[in-house]
């Protein structure tokens, strides 16, 4: 069976760092994976659709691909905002067991990270994004929470890679 490892969580707190990791971890053991920051999947400015939606549908698409190609894992990264966008995600891969996982860390620390890694028009709008998710409470439906406090980006991803029974 197919398995997929979904990672969500605030702007900020490692989850495209942690995509290449668990990259890193998977070509080690020799386990032929992809990793989809879905980000890039939606940046776009649709007028029919969300760009959640066409991410959704590009996701789809991607999957079928990478599916045929004999790849059986797959990492993906995206900060979704409640469980019916997680929902999505699982829907668009068909035949693919997926296990989601909110990484976490405190917001002061979060904007620390954003400052020092970001400028200009993404500095504001990151910062925007983090307001957001700090001013909604949210039930994510997860199926795991890795707190990244000191943390290297290694250990997060073996941290993940555990939770998911991958370790």
């Amino acid at each position: 069976m197919a398995r997929a490892i979904l990672i969500t969580g605030p702007v900020g707190v490692g989850k495209t760092t942690t995509l290449h990791e668990i990259e890193a971890a998977l070509d080690a053991a020799r386990t032929p994976n992809a990793i989809i920051d879905l980000d890039w999947l939606a940046w776009a400015t649709p007028t029919r659709c969300s760009t959640h939606e066409l991410m959704v549908r590009n996701l789809a698409d991607v999957w079928r691909n990478v599916h045929d190609a004999g790849i059986a894992h797959v990492a993906l990264a995206r900060m979704l905002h409640d469980a019916g966008e997680i929902d999505d995600v699982r829907a668009a891969l068909p035949g693919c067991e997926v296990f989601a996982v909110e990484l976490s860390l405190g917001m002061d620390e979060l904007r620390e990270r954003i400052h020092r890694r970001d400028t200009g028009v993404e500095l504001a709008e990151h910062l925007a994004y983090l307001e957001q998710w700090e001013a909604v409470e949210r039930d994510l439906r997860v199926d795991a929470v890795i707190p990244v406090d000191g943390k290297d980006p290694a250990q997060v991803a073996r941290d993940v890679l555990g939770a998911a029974g991958w370790g």
